[in-house]
């Protein structure tokens, strides 16, 4: 055996000793053939080691989040009791920044599509339920990250069957019995039936209609960007009985979900994915932006890496983002500010949060999206205040805005730890529950659970 490769056996060897959960990984013919291989590469010894010591710290990482996967499916099921009478299922959801396992009873009311079904949960509310898959991951993934945002997400379930083996995801609808509910695409139509701004319901008809035709197509002049926003927006000014205040919450909150879309990675984001509720009181139509639904993040093969979907375009995420800062800086400078002052707290909640939702891989893959997201809106941000500095009572708005977000991640805050990765010069985050938060769980979900049916 040649130095070179007896080297490169006795550092993994060593780095094998020192990592104990690749002991099974790892039988005496692998080692020996990796060697082997190492050995016969151009790379220099030093190159190697490294090689070597990033392969291994990635697959203790991989076994270490398939373990915690694991002790999170052993906690669930010995929380639980046995369904009671008439309930047939189990629904975990995050309340208020605690896992809480609720007993429901789920009945099938009529296929919607081959992957949606309309449910009817404990005969009080409807919802729609979806079958398992990675897309749902990420409905459920989105819907935490929105809480920690203050951004509203359409109450969102993983569904488990008796014996705690995940069933799918129930989305709750979110209109009640005196509202009806429009995407922007229905929106247009009820424009022109109710609307008696026929101009302007003219100008959005042939916007539309020349966007649709042409089909899914990407942006090249930045003016489009700011035409893409404004007829949604035209959208809210056309509708009946509206006033300037009302078209001032819808088009703040529409901005909000943007930034909420760009940091998430949520990229499907075309007019049938947002809507408004509609209520008519007194003769008069009020209105309010749904809260956000059927956000996933998935690789679509005519979208890059640095693009998303916006209403008509595909666009680039970056241009976007500045678009909306640069024109509408009033209406989103809340938002961006929370999330970049917030980082230190905020990053490592969402890591936990899709820590607990998705297989290594597909984690790995969304932690690097999340964090190039947040470094673009990090960045954005810091030029943009460097030109339009923060007033007095912008300050002042921050100040409560961060005292309610205080309270809201109040329960995750003190479990977390995070290491800085000096190799990769980042920061790598691992969330742990402790075991002061496992007991107050615990003591929570014997309360809930002696309850038969859910409040929601």
């Amino acid at each position: 055996m040649d130095d070179r490769k007896t080297l490169i056996l006795q550092h993994i060897n060593e780095r094998l000793t020192s990592l104990k959960e690749l002991g099974k990984v790892y039988s005496p013919e692998k080692i020996d053939e990796l060697a082997t291989k190492l050995s016969n590469s151009p790379k220099t010894l030093t190159e190697i080691y490294t090689l070597i010591d990033n392969k291994f710290s990635n697959q203790v990482r991989k076994i270490n989040h398939n373990k915690y996967l694991a002790s999170l499916q052993e906690y669930y099921i010995a929380s639980i009791d046995k369904l009671k009478k008439n309930n047939n299922c189990y629904l975990l959801s995050y309340e208020h920044g605690i896992k809480v396992l609720e007993q429901a009873n789920i009945k099938e009311l009529k296929d919607i599509n081959p992957y949606i079904k309309k449910v009817s949960i404990n005969n009080e509310k409807i919802g729609y339920q979806k079958e398992n898959s990675v897309n749902n991951d990420y409905e459920l993934i989105m819907s935490d990250i929105a809480y920690l945002l203050k951004i509203e997400y359409a109450n969102t379930y993983r569904i488990f069957d008796k014996d705690m083996k995940p069933k799918g995801v129930v989305n709750i609808s979110f209109e009640t019995k005196n509202e009806k509910f429009l995407n922007l695409e229905e929106t247009l139509q009820f424009i022109k039936e109710e609307s008696t701004k026929f101009n302007l319901t003219q100008e959005l008809i042939d916007y539309h209609d020349k966007r649709i035709k042409k089909g899914l197509e990407q942006i090249i002049d930045k003016k489009e960007y700011e035409n893409n926003l404004e007829y949604v927006f035209k959208l809210f000014k056309a509708l009946p009985d509206i006033t300037e205040d009302n078209i001032k919450e819808l088009k703040k909150a529409y901005l909000n979900i943007k930034i909420f879309e760009l940091l998430t990675n949520s990229l499907n984001n075309n007019l049938s994915n947002i809507g408004l509720i509609v209520n008519k009181e007194n003769l008069k139509y009020t209105y309010k932006l749904s809260p956000s639904y059927n956000k996933y993040t998935i690789e679509i093969p005519s979208i890059e890496p640095n693009e998303t979907i916006c209403n008509f375009y595909i666009v680039d995420k970056k241009t976007l983002l500045e678009t909306i800062i640069n024109k509408y800086y009033n209406d989103v400078k809340e938002i961006l500010t929370l999330i970049v002052g917030n980082r230190e707290t905020l990053f490592p909640l969402i890591n936990q949060v899709i820590k607990e939702h998705l297989e290594y891989d597909e984690y790995k893959k969304y932690y690097n999206l999340v964090s190039e997201n947040l470094n673009m809106i990090e960045q954005t941000v810091t030029t943009k205040k460097a030109t339009h500095p923060d007033t007095d009572e912008d300050k002042k708005i921050y100040e409560k805005n961060n005292e309610l977000y205080q309270n809201r991640i109040s329960p995750f805050v003190d479990n977390y730890v995070s290491d800085y990765d000096e190799e990769k010069g980042s920061i790598v985050v691992t969330a742990i529950i402790v075991a002061v938060l496992l007991v107050t769980v615990a003591v929570i979900l014997l309360a809930i659970l002696s309850i038969s049916k859910m409040d929601m």
